[in-house]
């Protein structure tokens, strides 16, 4: 009895391997048709993930571009889906092998994907990888950047500095290397970068796009700075409804940004990265009241 048990499971095994290698092709040779197929929900299924990926790998090597593409897409989906460390570690390698790929939007868009993934779950192997691909100095090197920052690739502290340093560069890339730098917990960077910030006036464009750098930087003077701009009223902001002229104060918008990089924070966000709330002037005042009560916060820097 036990046997025939066993022979079942065994059968209802190969059966759903057998489906999911089905919809996989189908999945495939839609997309090679132009067409824009739903992820095979088989593929999702926590028993079928390695034998899902083992499948992409050969699609990773596609002559086709938009097959490459649709294939490093979907083991992102299959590994920030997953819980499994062997799960998210194969999704890794994939992603890594795809940003060596030789269409430069295939390799911004396995960047970007890379950076969904925990600091932990990558290799010492994947991160000598990353920083060959940067010594190639290929396409999306802003994204590679970052993405060294955040992994805190040491090999490569005076390469990046070099960056920072080289005036034939934009203003952009040098900035950017400098943020890494500081990720990486240099003194000097992360000085650089706020007596910058400190000389900007408080207005839409600082809030929008150079405030969330120091948040990526995820060091305690950077997000001190930032939890002080929160207790201001200053209304140096625009409403982000269109209908409404008047102008908000940045705090809102600060708030929300420092949401998933504080441990324990008392307010969440949701899929577009608005706060959970219908009172933010009330969520605005709870926020200042928790920085005052916990003045020892816990910066998490385990993620991008």
């Amino acid at each position: 009895m036990r046997r025939f048990v066993l022979l079942l499971l065994y059968l209802s095994f190969v059966a759903d391997l057998f489906a999911q290698q089905t919809k996989l092709e189908n999945y495939f040779a839609q997309t090679r048709a132009g067409k824009y197929p739903t992820i095979p929900i088989e593929i999702a299924k926590p028993e079928n993930a390695s034998s899902a990926l083992n499948a992409l790998s050969t699609y990773l090597n596609d002559s086709t571009v938009v097959i490459r593409q649709r294939a490093a897409s979907l083991s992102r989906y299959i590994g920030t889906q997953s819980n499994v460390n062997s799960i998210r570690a194969k999704a890794i390698n994939q992603l890594v092998f795809a940003s060596k790929d030789k269409d430069s939007g295939n390799v911004g868009a396995a960047l970007l994907y890379l950076t969904e993934f925990r600091k932990k779950d990558f290799s010492k192997s994947n991160l000598d990888t990353l920083y060959s691909i940067f010594k190639r100095k290929q396409a999306h090197l802003n994204i590679l950047i970052r993405l060294m920052g955040y992994l805190e690739i040491q090999t490569s502290k005076n390469d990046l500095y070099n960056l920072s340093q080289d005036q034939s560069l934009g203003r952009k890339d040098r900035w950017t290397a400098m943020l890494a730098l500081a990720r990486m917990n240099d003194e000097q960077a992360i000085t650089d970068v706020l007596n910058r910030v400190k000389r900007m006036p408080l207005t839409d464009a600082v809030v929008y796009e150079i405030f969330p750098d120091l948040v990526f930087t995820r060091r305690p003077e950077a997000i001190s700075f930032l939890v002080e701009a929160i207790y201001s009223d200053a209304k140096n902001c625009e409403s982000p409804n269109s209908d409404n002229a008047e102008r908000i104060p940045c705090a809102y918008r600060i708030m929300e940004m420092l949401a998933p990089v504080i441990e324990n924070y008392p307010l969440k966000q949701n899929a577009s990265g608005d706060i959970e709330t219908t009172d933010y002037t009330g969520a605005l005042q709870q926020i200042r009241n928790w920085f005052k009560a916990n003045k020892n916060y816990t910066i998490l820097r385990d993620t991008y």
